[in-house]
């Protein structure tokens, strides 16, 4: 029979994770594609946690989750249309097929010796793209955006602002009848404030100062600095 390469117990907290919005200013959005990523595309390497995360139930008993997984996504108003999975699942299953040569299995079954792949790469890339590419529904909480961060650049002319415009954009795509989608946990979203900043080209003292005002308006438990470097080398190597 053909193994997986994770176990259950894997694949459950790999696949069913917390899931948080992203919503970007044009700025900071254009920052990060000087790397050739989104904002969500940057903080994916760091989204499994290397600390122990406390969390509390509804009776307050305290759980102790390691390892926790965070998924985070630009927002998106709209949800994936089945024509566009359909022809996602069917790239991923024609690119994951078995390489030539790879070692297999050999069941004999009366006269015939049957080659069994020890492995199925193209159901697991089909089993993950499934789950990832899933529309959240109303009867679950499966794919809810339990938080938010907004992200603008210490580069902009007002960033602290520019929070502020993020906020009630956030505010109007989740209370606003007119988006059914994206679907989240809590009336009140939780949000965080996140500056991005540029070592290779921006104001490190600016940035700083910046960062300062906005704990002072938001407090120091929402806030954060990210400092990326987007500068390319030019050494030549031989």
């Amino acid at each position: 029979m053909a193994q997986c390469v994770q176990s259950v117990q894997e694949l459950i907290p790999d696949s069913f994770v917390p899931c948080v919005a992203a919503l970007c200013s044009d700025e900071a959005e254009r920052l990060t594609r000087l790397n050739h990523l989104s904002f969500a595309e940057l903080l994916k390497p760091f989204s499994r946690l290397t600390s122990e995360v406390h969390m509390r139930d509804p009776n307050n008993q305290l759980h102790v989750i390691k390892n926790l997984k965070i998924a985070v996504s630009n927002i998106v108003t709209q949800p994936p249309q089945p024509g566009a999975i359909r022809k996602l699942l069917n790239d991923v299953v024609s690119g994951s097929q078995p390489a030539e040569g790879l070692v297999a299995n050999v069941i004999t079954a009366g006269d015939y010796d049957l080659n069994i792949s020890a492995t199925t790469p193209w159901f697991e890339s089909y089993r993950e793209t499934f789950l990832q590419s899933m529309p959240a529904s109303d009867h679950e909480f499966l794919n809810h955006y339990l938080a938010c961060m907004l992200v603008a650049s210490s580069s902009e002319a007002e960033p602290v602002e520019q929070f502020s415009k993020l906020s009630q954009e956030q505010h109007r795509i989740q209370h606003n009848s007119d988006y059914s989608y994206p679907k989240w946990f809590i009336p009140n979203t939780l949000k965080y404030y996140v500056l991005l900043h540029d070592v290779s080209a921006g104001d490190e003292q600016r940035a700083e100062s910046i960062y300062e005002e906005m704990k002072q308006k938001y407090g120091t438990q929402g806030c954060y600095l990210l400092k990326i470097n987007s500068r390319t080398s030019n050494r030549l190597y031989f």
